[in-house]
């Protein structure tokens, strides 16, 4: 028997979803959400504003921080998924793991952006002053382990969603450096429940002290997008910003009693080294200039679709 054919059923392609057609912004949206709920019990507790009975103590914060910091992680992976499925998230996570990157930009992440903070402390007024051998050893003995537990536990992971993600997404839309700059406005809001908090050792009693830290954000964003865009490996873009906090808490160790501890003007160096590499790379921090043209010999790409580059 012959089928009619208003029997026939007309299958139309499935609308995207919010994520899929809004992928960036959706991961930020996430990005803020999961760490903002993920460090709930920290800023809502007694170390917070204390609106839940949870003790403010260092033991809490320990187990809440690594909570708030995979939430840019976690954000990056949900948002690929729903663009572009297992096969998106494999090729993601393998540049994530990338250790294919020369020698140099190893020495760069774990040497040269601690330098950059080094050279912007010693010029404080007092600084040099307040140097102390007193546990010097010991600091230089648990450093190894205190990195490496920043890169799996701490918040060298939110490089996973900052440069691993937000970077290359956003670079396809706009300049590098104007891509780098407005991941670190954001990316310094996406800490705003911990100024309401004790623990965190970011100085914050000020406004002036909350737009110096913001702006060293953005400027520790550019040297971060420049790691990740001269690898092409966001592990790189980790072992940088892990490099940053512990040497940092390395920092406060040996010059105790000092500026470094209630000043944000730790990051001279880094907003120095961020301008010149502005300026140097015009720009483009790295990145490899990309046509958004079809080769001659191909067909273009089906009409509502994007050009899609390799990061």
């Amino acid at each position: 028997m012959s089928s009619h054919p208003a029997d026939i059923t007309q299958q139309s392609p499935k609308t995207p979803g919010p994520i899929t057609r809004y992928p960036i912004l959706s991961f930020f949206i996430l990005a803020f959400v999961l760490s903002w709920i993920g460090w709930s019990p920290w800023w809502l507790g007694q170390d917070g504003i204390g609106v839940l009975p949870i003790p403010g103590s260092i033991q809490v914060v320990a187990l809440v921080n690594p909570l708030g910091i995979l939430g840019p992680a976690i954000a990056a992976l949900i948002v690929i998924q729903f663009t572009e499925g297992n096969a998106g998230v494999r090729r993601f996570w393998t540049n994530v793991t990338n250790l294919r990157f020369r020698l140099r930009w190893w020495g760069i992440a774990l040497i040269g952006v601690p330098a950059l903070l080094l050279a912007g402390v010693i010029f404080l007024p007092g600084t040099l002053g307040s140097f102390t051998t007193e546990g010097l050893g010991a600091e230089l003995l648990i450093y190894p382990v205190q990195l490496l537990g920043i890169v799996f536990l701490g918040g060298g992971l939110e490089e996973i969603g900052w440069r691993g993600f937000a970077q290359p997404k956003l670079q396809q839309k706009c300049p590098p450096l104007l891509a780098a700059m407005l991941i670190g406005v954001l990316w310094a809001g996406w800490h705003a429940p911990l100024f309401f908090t004790q623990i965190w050792d970011t100085p914050r009693g000020s406004i002036a002290q909350v737009l110096l830290y913001t702006v060293v954000v953005i400027g520790l964003s550019v040297i971060m997008a420049w790691v990740r865009n001269g690898t092409d490996s966001v592990l790189a873009a980790i072992l940088a910003h892990a490099s940053v906090n512990c040497f940092l808490g390395f920092l406060v160790v040996v010059f105790p009693d000092s500026l470094v501890q209630s000043t944000n003007w730790w990051g001279a160096g880094i907003l120095i080294a961020a301008i010149v590499l502005a300026v140097v790379t015009k720009g483009q921090l790295g990145a490899a200039t990309q046509s958004t043209e079809p080769p001659p010999s191909e067909e273009p790409l089906m009409r509502g679709s994007r050009t899609r580059t390799v990061s």
